[in-house]
């Protein structure tokens, strides 16, 4: 028998791209599965919302304010999330963002709708005193992408472990997949004979965590040990100049490739052109870019420093070091380079798509939502 109502509050869906905005709109596509249509309401605070009803018409019903001018979007969002929910009376609000989840503790508290929030990572690390933190220790349960999130969450907001219910990311098992190395952009990128390593991230200053300048500043020492190796940069954002004065300066020019923004349809090519894909930082909460590059056939580095050890290792798919450490990162990177890892990785299964429509189903009927 079916039962209850869903709503899913979300940042946005189409409006930006990211890992927070992958996750939900996975989240939206489970929701809608598992629930069937009709039964569950998306709420999106920046997209637009003719857009929005054309990506999910018909699986969901859909409100945005992403219309609403930009200084007025919080408060007009935080109202309709109020009305919305007066209106439907859910039997369950997730949102996929903590900082709705004010919002979200007060109808539980008020109107008795219980609360679930999902956390990814930097956004609910190190928190401050205040009403986010305040709010997460009163929704019924919070929902950490990786066991690292939550061993942060529990220790630094001292949160009991029964609060915590943790749904890994998951990833386009149709878009990405292993496939033929695209020589056509090979030979765009000027590519032919060279070893690739390649990372793909939004180059943004509040992003450094990603360990771009960690890759690029062990570059020269690299290059004498593999000549042909050449470093590709996929993303965008205000970072790019200081990263290319910062490859200029260290003589490397021709090494290193800024690729730009990389189009949905051309990423599964990205991946498949390069040796091992590289992101050793210190601040990812999960890292679907990994799992992606591996679904490509690519192994990957990252680090020890944050959650990509937890999902390198869970699904076998590469190596993780303490990227602050260049002897580590150097020595790390010249042994997948010589002693590749062969994809297809049977490991990847953990994070598919059917898993995370398990984990979200389990979640779900726990809240009485069949």
């Amino acid at each position: 028998m079916k039962t209850g109502k869903l709503q899913i509050w979300v940042p946005e869906l189409i409006a930006r791209e990211g890992g927070i905005q992958s996750y939900s709109i996975e989240m939206v596509e489970a929701a809608a599965e598992v629930l069937g249509p009709g039964r569950a309401t998306v709420l999106s605070k920046s997209d637009d919302p003719k857009a929005l009803r054309e990506r999910f018409g018909g699986k969901v019903k859909t409100y945005a304010t992403g219309s609403v001018p930009t200084a007025l979007r919080t408060p007009a969002f935080a109202l309709l999330l109020v009305a919305v929910a007066l209106l439907e009376k859910p039997s369950l609000v997730l949102s996929t963002h903590a900082n709705f989840s004010p919002v979200a503790a007060w109808l539980q508290k008020w109107k008795g709708i219980p609360a679930v929030v999902s956390a990814h990572g930097v956004e609910v690390w190190d928190l401050a005193p205040g009403r986010i933190r305040q709010a997460l220790r009163q929704v019924r349960k919070i929902l950490p992408v990786s066991e690292h999130t939550r061993r942060r969450m529990e220790k630094e907001i001292g949160l009991p472990a029964d609060k915590f219910t943790v749904i890994p990311d998951t990833y386009d098992t149709e878009e990405f997949r292993t496939g033929p190395v695209p020589m056509g952009l090979r030979k765009r990128l000027g590519l032919d004979g060279k070893k690739v390593i390649y990372t793909l991230a939004r180059l943004d200053p509040r992003e450094r965590y990603k360990g771009i300048d960690e890759v690029i500043s062990v570059l020269p020492w690299l290059i004498r040990e593999i000549p042909d190796l050449v470093y590709v940069i996929g993303g965008k954002g205000p970072d790019r100049t200081r990263l290319e004065e910062k490859a200029r300066f260290l003589d490397l020019a021709d090494r290193v490739i800024f690729a730009g923004f990389i189009p949905e349809a051309e990423k599964a090519d990205y991946y498949q052109l390069a040796d091992l894909f590289v992101m050793p930082g210190w601040g990812e909460g999960f890292g679907i870019v990994y799992l992606e590059s591996a679904a490509c056939g690519v192994p990957v580095l990252g680090s020890t420093l944050d959650a990509s050890a937890e999902v390198i290792c869970a699904a076998g798919i590469g190596e993780a070091v303490n990227s602050k450490n260049p002897e580590e990162l150097k020595a790390a990177m010249v042994r997948m380079l010589k002693k590749p890892m062969k994809g297809p990785f049977e490991g990847l299964a953990v994070f598919s798509r059917k898993e995370f429509r398990i984990r979200v189903a389990r979640m779900l009927q726990g809240f009485g939502l069949r």
